[in-house]
């Protein structure tokens, strides 16, 4: 897509807007007993109500001075929409610790993270309500924005260079962060600095604002080679801002506890809204503001799914395809100006037809509210969530609208005169795997496949991914391809012991173990995505390590979403039949298919390579995703629900399947006789061998074992001219027709066998 076809397509962004607005308008309350202040939302929750109230009143604010917006089709005018951009920005202001005047009854907000976010949105809000202000509002946000330059000068610890990032050499703490500074919170601290010594470049502090500002940028997205990099910015080695690392040295970031996109594009749109302070007032940015952006990005788009949407390895901790999503189409324009990227501009304009289906299903001219009303009336329900819950809710439903309209801003009058930087190896990086051990995380993105593995998971702390191009419906994260087991007496958590990655052309694998329902239970995780592009395949071997009464055990845990992303409906073929799911709405079930195989809408095949030719799904019916925001369905291979005694060292569990990626339904009838070959199981160790789509027979050997073992496959395919793809090549030879495979614990060997006759 060229840019002038992708600037096309912005044009229509204010149609999508204008069309919310009135929905917006009934959402937007007056302040009792104040003169011309409201707030957005239908609760009151202190800064996250404060957040809501700023983007309601950016986007009325453009609404209400662009002509672009035409409001001939609502019943609002120009000035209605001015009118309720201004008492929303006043509303903000008000409620800011800093100002004289506390609006009664409304929560106080300033001088925390938080805080920071909450001064780039009102000062970009600002900027684009242009004549909409008066001197006394500006006057006003200047007094803010030298609060918090003032609460936010560089602090004596951040003197000491320590390891207070996200990055961590021990194991994490999920759901926690660790230490005092993030790369998103710094670089909000960057753009509060920047904006208060442009305004005002001889105050008494501006020395010290100067000072701080560079620290934070130098420390946004930092890594542990900043720490003696001497190269001279902004005149000084980088190794002397150097604090401490935020992102791994793949340029990977943690928050949270685990691989987070989100937290990229939160740093990175305040680093584009820096730029745009220095763009405007007509100065030179220090040449801090974008370094490792490039890196950072790379990552990032190799992230991009077919349909726009970025994908989560890891999982998140916000409800499905809200601010997740929309938070990345300002992200997508900049970088399409930026790098010249062709794949921004396309992952734009299909994640802008998503939000438009969704859009287009919703009532009264909402976005999202019709998929989140159950979230909604738990909220409203007799035992409320926690504030932060009933605020995240408000936000989804301007989110959408805001994200919209502040994409189309940044085309329309802020970034379209951006000279790009020369960037010619991005394009051809995109299938490049990526893997990073520090924080256990592979994944690779081709033309057929998006295949990926995390073993620092959001909640369910492991999982795995598998979505053929063109079936990003079917994403739901969390807890993704790693079987649960239920015992009496036991939680069902888990706790991961070991694991390796490693990538190679075309693919990537990990194998580890898992201590699962409070210790009882080790489960041995192999994953392979072949170096053909569509097949990935799954071996799990689950051991007692003492005496358990196993209740239930749900192998596989293959999620399928089913929303209103695939018209709430799935089409399973297997063996002998067919059956099509409904997704919300659908009474709760289980379907047993007695098959060796099942394929899902004609675009996902799930083989059984362990000789168990049954497959279960459980259909639910309800939004289970965070915040009830998406529902999903799950194939378990196996499903066992009679509870059973293991004794000790006894297997509880092995399974192995095949995903492949872009295969219909008749295409995985026949895939079992022509891609399985020999395989054997003895204890300890596994070997098998499937044939790729390239037509080339790979051997899977792994190791399930505390001790070394050895295991022989008899071979029936030509094997000479191998390629060991991974482990270590001296662990495997050829004798007679047998391989011959050598393995240590928790390690797998992958070869390609005959490679070099092809």
């Amino acid at each position: 897509m060229t840019r002038a076809k992708a600037r096309t397509r912005r044009s229509e962004y204010p149609d999508l807007v204008t069309d919310w607005l009135e929905f917006g308008g009934r959402l937007f309350k007056r302040i009792d007993g104040t003169e011309n202040l409201g707030r957005f939302g239908l609760h009151n929750n202190g800064a996250l109500t404060v957040e809501a109230t700023v983007l309601y009143s950016f986007v009325n604010g453009l609404a209400g001075v662009h002509q672009d917006f035409d409001l001939s089709a609502c019943s609002l005018d120009d000035q209605h929409c001015r009118d309720d951009a201004r008492a929303a920005f006043r509303y903000c202001l008000r409620t800011h610790v800093s100002h004289p005047e506390p609006v009664p009854g409304a929560p106080r907000w300033g001088e925390d993270d938080l805080a920071l976010r909450l001064v780039d949105q009102l000062a970009v809000t600002a900027r684009a309500l242009c004549d909409v202000l008066t001197d006394e509002d500006r006057e006003a946000l200047d007094a803010v924005i030298e609060h918090e330059a003032d609460a936010n000068r560089r602090l004596p610890w951040l003197l000491e260079h320590v390891d207070h990032g996200f990055y961590r050499k021990h194991p994490p703490v999920p759901t926690e962060r660790f230490g005092r500074s993030y790369a998103d919170s710094n670089a909000w601290r960057a753009n509060v600095l920047a904006r208060a010594l442009l305004r005002n470049p001889n105050h008494e502090h501006a020395d010290a604002w100067q000072e701080s500002l560079l620290m934070y940028l130098a420390n946004v997205f930092s890594v542990p080679a900043d720490a003696v990099d001497e190269t001279i910015y902004d005149g000084r080695p980088i190794a002397e801002w150097h604090a401490g690392a935020n992102l791994h040295p793949s340029f990977a970031l943690e928050q949270d506890g685990f691989f987070h996109p989100a937290g990229v594009n939160s740093a990175l749109q305040s680093l584009i809204n820096t730029w745009l302070v220095y763009d405007e007032a007509g100065v030179e940015p220090p040449e801090l503001l974008f370094r490792h952006v490039p890196e950072v990005w790379d990552v990032q788009r190799r992230l991009l799914l077919w349909d726009g949407r970025i994908a989560y390895p890891a999982g998140e901790n916000y409800p499905r395809n809200l601010w997740d999503q929309m938070h990345l189409l300002p992200i997508l324009v900049f970088m399409d100006y930026y790098t010249g990227d062709d794949l921004a501009r396309e992952a734009e304009a299909r994640l802008v037809d998503l939000i438009r289906h969704e859009h287009e299903l919703c009532e009264e001219g909402a976005f999202c509210a019709s998929r989140l009303r159950e979230w909604h009336e738990r909220i409203d329900g007799p035992v409320p969530p926690p504030r932060e819950e009933a605020a995240l809710y408000d936000r989804s439903l301007v989110d959408p609208a805001y994200y919209l309209t502040l994409a189309w801003w940044l085309d329309r009058e802020a970034i379209p005169d951006m000279q790009a930087i020369s960037s010619p190896e991005i394009g051809s990086r995109i299938g490049e795997p990526f893997v990073e051990a520090e924080c256990g995380l592979a994944f690779q993105r081709n033309e057929h496949r998006f295949a990926s593995w995390s073993w620092r998971a959001n909640g369910s702390f492991v999982q795995g991914l598998v979505l053929p191009a063109g079936g990003d419906d079917l994403a739901e994260w969390e807890g993704n391809l790693v079987s649960r087991y239920y015992c009496r007496g036991t939680s069902d958590d888990r706790r991961v012991l070991e694991h390796q990655e490693w990538s190679f052309e075309g693919g990537i694998a990990t194998c580890g173990r898992i201590a699962a329902c409070d210790d009882a239970i080790e489960q041995h995780l192999n994953f392979v995505a072949l170096p053909d592009g569509r097949t990935a395949v799954l071996c799990t071997h689950g051991r007692a390590v003492q005496d358990v009464e196993l209740l239930m055990l749900e192998g596989l845990h293959l999620n399928l979403a089913n929303d209103i992303y695939n018209g709430n409906m799935r089409t399973l073929r297997y063996h002998d039949g067919e059956q099509r799911i409904r997704g919300v709405g659908a009474q709760r079930e289980e379907l047993t298919m007695h098959s060796p195989w099942v394929n899902v809408d004609d675009t996902l095949g799930v083989v059984a390579l362990d000789g168990n030719d049954r497959f279960s799904v459980l259909i639910d019916g309800h939004r289970r995703a965070t915040c009830s925001s998406l529902c999903y369905d799950v194939i378990m291979h196996p499903l066992v629900r009679t509870p059973r005694f293991v004794e000790k060292n006894n297997t509880i569990e092995e399974s192995t399947v095949a995903l492949i990626a872009g295969s219909d339904a008749r295409d995985t009838a026949r895939w079992p006789a022509r891609h399985i070959g020999p395989a054997r199981r003895e204890r300890g160790a596994l070997a098998f061998t499937v044939r790729g789509r390239d037509d080339i027979w790979y051997l899977v050997a792994a190791c399930c074992s505390h001790t070394p073992t050895e295991i022989a496959l008899p071979l029936t395919m030509e094997a000479s001219g191998y390629q060991i793809v991974v482990g270590d090549p001296d662990r495997f030879m050829l004798g007679g027709v047998d391989a011959l495979i050598r393995l240590d614990p928790c390690t797998m060997i992958v070869a390609a066998l005959a490679a070099d006759e092809r």
